[in-house]
């Protein structure tokens, strides 16, 4: 099978994009914020869903994998798909067949060493050897072997600190292509088994991890809930930083969003926009923190233009890519919500208006959704054009209070 399915996100179906509408945005600028296979993987998933991006995207990645891995399929799969396009680029012949040979065979040698050094039971020299295998099978390409070679590693591990490790790195491995359950399953078995004694560096890969899995499945309270434990002095020195396979920017994105998702319009205050840690990585990602103070200040028409700007970007993501649609559709209707509540009635012309719908009637679609589910206790007036808010009657609420008063007696 084609590895460039690997970059296509978790959706079957294919959906094309147009380029970022952010502002002062620069692809390659973006890109070099990641290293080696993470920026392989971004450059491929955009350029499959972008195409405008397309041709300069797989240039990037055909480069990259040239330059900084062993992957000669992959590197084949991108020459091909720039043929498609009409591009015309010098395929190095020689580098991949001499790269494949000679892969191949040092995996063949590592392999035969790892079993010397499991038959004269010398099981130190035979993990470094087996963990220098998987190593070298993720910069083939070959990601399911490198899982099993790390899994395969348990056997020669001496202490509880080598196991976590395996499950760590197998954990990095299923995150390179976006399998999230996967990635909160080995993440888990690594603290189960250090259970306290979790080293620093580990915890700090482990919560970006588990963050990422979060955010890719689209578990958003999930997600704000890592963010509390991401200490960026720690996370800045960490394996998952410090190798490139994500950015300050990444958090910034996931807090900022996921929070929008998620939080009520007090915690994105105390949370998000006064943490001093996470204010560390909004100054990644300066439109982040402009959008969240948008939001709090209720100038909602400027944070809706913002959020779609940011979103452009957001599409070509591959860990939020697959949500954007939802995460837009949840964040417009807690604006929505918020946007009636100082307000006995609002006329629905000027509300569609201001929340930039496409028409009154996409507006009433929308609330009538969050009226029934009680997001909302209004009713629209049709003859109006108003939504008029449900005003609790008086005497309806004193023999309330006087029934709960004799229920609790």
């Amino acid at each position: 099978s084609s590895q460039l399915e690997n970059f296509q996100g978790a959706s079957s179906k294919k959906v094309v994009y147009p380029a970022p509408t952010l502002e002062q945005f620069d692809l390659k600028q973006y890109l070099d914020e990641y290293s080696s296979n993470a920026k392989i993987k971004r450059a491929i998933y955009m350029a499959e869903h972008c195409t405008s991006l397309a041709v300069e995207c797989y240039k990037i990645a055909f480069a990259e994998l040239r330059s900084k891995t062993l992957d000669t399929k992959l590197y084949e799969e991108v020459w091909k798909r720039l043929r498609q396009l009409g591009v015309d680029v010098e395929k190095d012949t020689e580098w991949a067949e001499q790269t494949r040979n000679e892969s191949s065979r040092k995996c063949s040698d590592l392999r035969s060493e790892v079993a010397k050094f499991a038959q004269s039971g010398q099981k130190t020299d035979a993990l470094k050897t087996q963990q220098e295998l998987a190593r070298l099978l993720v910069q083939m390409g070959r990601g399911d072997e490198a899982i099993r070679a790390w899994q395969d590693t348990r056997e020669y591990c001496i202490n509880i600190h080598d196991q976590a490790q395996l499950s760590v790195e197998a954990a990095k491995i299923n995150q390179s292509v976006c399998r999230w359950m996967q990635v909160s399953s080995f993440t888990q078995r690594a603290v189960q088994t250090l259970a306290k004694s979790v080293s620093e560096k580990m915890q700090s890969n482990i919560d970006v991890l588990q963050l990422q899995a979060s955010v890719g499945d689209g578990r958003w309270t999930a997600a704000v809930g890592s963010l509390r434990t991401l200490k960026y002095d720690n996370v800045s020195s960490c394996d998952m930083f410090t190798s490139g396979a994500v950015a300050p920017q990444d958090v910034a994105l996931y807090g900022a969003l996921a929070g929008l998702a998620a939080l009520k319009r007090d915690s994105i205050k105390t949370d998000l926009i006064n943490n001093v840690e996470f204010g560390k990585y909004l100054d990644h990602m300066p439109e982040c923190a402009r959008l969240l103070r948008c939001f709090y200040a209720s100038r909602y028409s400027e944070c809706l233009e913002r959020l779609d700007k940011l979103l452009s970007l957001v599409a070509l993501d591959p860990v939020l890519g697959p949500h954007v649609g939802q995460l837009r559709t949840t964040i417009r209707e807690n604006i929505v919500v918020l946007y009636t509540q100082p307000f006995v009635s609002s006329n629905l012309a000027s509300m569609a208006q201001a929340l930039r719908f496409d028409s009154t009637a996409d507006l009433e679609e929308l609330l009538v959704k969050l009226i029934e589910r009680r997001l909302i206790s209004a009713r629209i007036d049709g003859t109006s054009g108003y939504l008029v808010k449900y005003t609790a009657n008086p005497r309806d609420t004193a023999l309330e209070t006087i029934d709960r008063m004799y229920r609790s007696l």
